[in-house]
């Protein structure tokens, strides 16, 4: 089952000047309960993207459905399902935790299960603290969860992590995958944080000028602009005869490309010839290489 289905979704804003198209023949599939990462420059159409899926914005042409509800039809229906977090989303500084809990699910017209909420998301210890003396990580996590206090089933995030030290960016990526274990939620990130996007997200997506480049699993987005996983084998001796599939990158240690029939081969040689493995480490293409790639092919 897709959460998002959207087929040559466009937005274009008019003016005095002339027109801009943000979004242009968006066609996107994002399946249910799963993290999906959406990437791109600085004016790529994230934002936009986000606005018309959330029936903030209404399309210029094009269609989509959204939990399985028409974008221009069920407007309603579709908000009442979905949350979302914006970058400079307005948390009330003077409120308490506890009390924003509160406001929001006043807002969606709810009566939230507060207590059990900040217990599940250990935030008993902060329900009298006044916002404005939280740290930048447990901000962002009151406001996640101010955005689905409603319980929705599909939430968008958008820069989720910008501000975060490393230690809260860790805590915010295990909070949202227990929130969506918790909610069965779908959850969409737009982010520059790549790093965090390439160890959280089931898929990315990337745009360019409203237009989307690729979108898919990183695995297969990797296979498609050619770049590989490796293994980095600590070993007893070099071998020999494995030129054309290894590299040495320090003494003893040795590259391999992590593929089946490349990794099978080199293993079947170092026990033939009687070397031993002592440690072995994986070095992932960086998701930061490959939106380099995507970027300047799309350009071309």
């Amino acid at each position: 089952m897709n959460a998002i289905v959207t087929h040559n979704l466009t937005k274009v804003f008019a003016s005095r000047v002339g027109s801009t198209t943000a979004v242009k023949q968006l066609t996107l599939m994002i399946k249910a309960n799963s993290i999906y990462g959406l990437i791109g420059h600085n004016g790529a159409g994230k934002t936009t993207t986000f606005m018309l899926l959330n029936t903030l914005l209404e399309p210029t042409s094009g269609s989509g459905l959204v939990l399985g509800l028409d974008l221009v039809k069920q407007k309603k229906r579709i908000r009442n399902l979905t949350g979302l977090l914006t970058e400079n989303l307005r948390l009330y500084d003077e409120l308490t935790v506890e009390e924003t809990l509160f406001f929001f699910a006043e807002l969606y017209g709810i009566k939230a299960p507060v207590e059990e909420l900040l217990r599940r998301f250990d935030l008993l210890d902060w329900r009298r603290q006044q916002i404005d003396k939280l740290s930048t990580g447990m901000r962002k996590k009151v406001a996640i969860l101010s955005a689905c206090i409603h319980r929705p089933r599909l939430l968008f995030l958008d820069e989720p992590f910008s501000g975060l030290d490393p230690l809260a960016m860790q805590g915010l990526r295990d909070f949202i995958r227990y929130l969506l274990e918790y909610n069965e939620m779908t959850v969409v990130i737009a982010s520059h944080n790549l790093k965090e996007l390439a160890e959280l997200c089931d898929e990315i997506g990337v745009m360019k000028e409203g237009e989307m480049v690729v979108s898919g699993s990183l695995a297969a987005i990797k296979s498609r602009y050619g770049f590989n996983d490796y293994l980095r084998l600590q070993v007893d001796r070099l071998p020999t005869g494995l030129e054309e599939l290894i590299d040495v990158t320090a003494p003893n240690t040795i590259s391999v490309t992590n593929k089946p029939d490349c990794l099978g081969r080199v293993l079947a040689a170092l026990g033939e010839q009687g070397i031993n493995i002592l440690d072995i480490d994986k070095e992932a293409a960086a998701l930061e290489d490959i939106y380099q790639c995507v970027y300047q092919e799309a350009g071309q």
